[in-house]
């Protein structure tokens, strides 16, 4: 058995693991120290079945993973996509908890908690890791530099594609929306608010604070698209031409648009269909959904700047093709 195929029955014997222990709690009860911080999601057999939707994606995947026709491989890596997803989105507490055992310390159920999210967000990353891996022998990518050559973006100054710049624009959207929610209260003296206030938080904190959200409402979302986000401008006289840092641009989109994501789009969303949060529906919209639509926008065009600011691939020109097409 190949390591590859040992990190994959690894994977499904963590499913399956944290299977057994959710359907031990969905029969006598979740323990009283998790106090319903495992998920904002009911919990009773809801995980159990995503768990074992993720145990069947990796069992499947290490069983003769290489004795697959590409449509085989496309099947697997949107299999384990989705059960990735679901238990990621099942365990979005676990950041959450680990904020807060960082920041406010331990306290009674947080580290049993922490463990019990950790475990779900652990099992959905290795299935998304499963899925990207069979995606990649499904289009038969370069080993050297993970593109499909003659489809994939071979340098910087490639153009980027429509759905990134719907992606960018679809987050400056999002960033206006909410903004009009902010400019309205200004206007009527509830900005800044009372709790900020009592909290004695400076003027120019709030100020420099609002600099940097509109800097990555608009600025961020632009620069993940347009190429001068990938390639400083002429008007950059000392590093035009030269590449932008990759991670600068890139890992700020991704933070700031899985954070905004999880935070409002599925957390906020969720506590807001379920009555948790009230108050006027046309802002809650406005503030929401525009967080919302600003987190899904960055994630988008941060997906196209990932592939547009892959490394050269080191191999020759002559050299670059795809592996052979798998057999059955």
């Amino acid at each position: 058995m190949t390591f590859d195929g040992r990190i994959r029955f690894a994977a499904a014997a963590w499913q399956i693991g944290y299977v057994a222990v959710h359907v031990w709690w969905a029969i006598d009860g979740a323990p009283a120290f998790l106090k319903g911080r495992e998920s904002y999601f009911p919990g009773g057999w809801l995980p159990v079945v995503l768990g074992t939707l993720a145990a069947v994606a990796c069992l499947a995947a290490a069983i003769s993973h290489r004795e697959r026709d590409d449509t085989g491989h496309r099947l697997l890596a949107g299999l384990n996509a989705v059960a990735g997803v679901a238990l990621c989105v099942y365990s979005f507490l676990f950041p959450v908890v680990l904020v807060s055992l960082l920041f406010e310390g331990p306290s009674e159920g947080i580290v049993t908690s922490l463990l019990a999210t950790g475990s779900g967000a652990l099992g959905g990353i290795l299935c998304l890791l499963i899925a990207a891996a069979e995606r990649r022998r499904a289009t038969r990518s370069c080993d050297a530099c993970g593109r499909v050559h003659g489809r994939s973006p071979e340098s910087r100054a490639d153009a980027t594609p429509r759905w990134a710049y719907a992606g960018a624009y679809l987050a400056v959207a999002g960033y206006l929306a909410r903004m009009s929610v902010w400019l309205v209260d200004t206007i009527a003296g509830r900005w800044p608010s009372a709790a900020s206030r009592a909290n004695g938080l400076s003027w120019t904190a709030m100020i420099v604070f609002m600099l940097l959200m509109s800097l990555a409402g608009t600025l961020l979302p632009l620069a993940l698209a347009h190429r001068w986000g990938r390639l400083w401008p002429t008007w950059v006289t000392p590093l035009r031409g030269r590449a932008v840092p990759r991670w600068l641009v890139l890992g700020t989109g991704l933070f700031i648009g899985a954070s905004l994501t999880a935070y409002f789009g599925i957390a906020g969303m969720t506590a807001w269909l379920r009555g948790d949060v009230r108050g006027p529906f046309l802002p809650l919209l406005l503030e929401m959904g525009g967080y919302t639509l600003w987190g899904v926008g960055l994630l988008l065009a941060a997906a196209s700047y990932f592939a547009l600011t892959r490394p050269p691939c080191p191999l020759p020109a002559e050299d670059r093709r795809a592996p052979a097409p798998i057999r059955p």
